[in-house]
């Protein structure tokens, strides 16, 4: 192996355990723990202690922002633009139809995930995520997402293209990662049985194919009216 993505795909092929054990080593060489390798612009982080997840979970519901949580460590979000919340908003109701009446259930960017990363716990806001099966107790986040959709902005490109995309893959339900462009039509998709390799429509005649919820729509809904 001597390209990153084919360190990537060793990576992600792991079992569980074995990957475990490869963050554990890595972690010697790295003194601070996880986090978004993001510009202060789109991230800032809260000057205060290490939280625990429960910590992070109080101060969240007072906060006025909304922020996510890595390894003890919390990020404040930045804004998004009109056209962000519009390529969301369609990708989110075509769901909805689809799955009205349905085991499965799909939700915006105010619903967190949480995930364990090795031993770390991360909480994040996707723009759009699908569940499916037997209603959880749990109210405040979703832990076995099938379906995770974001769209990228100017500041948040990185993360969803490097950060999240390997860490959403120790999500055991998840089956696909979708990133989104807003400033041209690409959108990139990653399933977990084709060894999240990256398959990338760069056309609005292109069909985006959903193989986890069995929905197919065109690139030209997803970005109606936007140029």
């Amino acid at each position: 192996m001597n390209t990153l993505p084919e360190i990537e795909k060793a990576i992600l092929s792991l079992p569980p355990r074995e990957t475990e054990k490869l963050f554990e080593r890595l972690s010697a060489f790295v003194k601070a723990p996880f986090g978004v390798a993001e510009a202060a612009a789109a991230y800032t982080a809260e000057l205060r202690a290490p939280m625990s997840f429960e910590e992070y979970m109080q101060f969240e519901e007072r906060s006025t922002t909304k922020h996510e949580y890595l390894a003890g460590r919390v990020f404040a979000m930045s804004g998004v633009t009109k056209r962000h919340n519009r390529i969301a908003g369609r990708l989110y109701c075509a769901c909805a139809s689809h799955l009205k009446g349905g085991p499965c259930e799909p939700y915006m960017s105010d619903v967190k995930v949480r995930l364990q990363v090795g031993k770390d716990t991360c909480v994040y806001y996707p723009d759009m995520m699908v569940v499916c099966g037997p209603h959880q107790e749990e109210d405040r986040y979703v832990a076995d997402p099938k379906l995770i959709v974001e769209v990228l902005s100017d500041s948040t490109a990185r993360t969803d293209r490097h950060e999240k995309r390997i860490h959403y893959a120790w999500i055991r339900a998840l089956e696909e990662y979708v990133i989104v462009a807003q400033e041209f039509a690409e959108v990139t998709i990653f399933r977990r049985d084709e060894s999240w390799q990256p398959a990338v429509l760069g056309s609005l005649d292109a069909m985006l194919e959903l193989r986890s919820i069995g929905l197919t729509v065109s690139l030209a809904q997803v970005y109606e009216g936007e140029w």
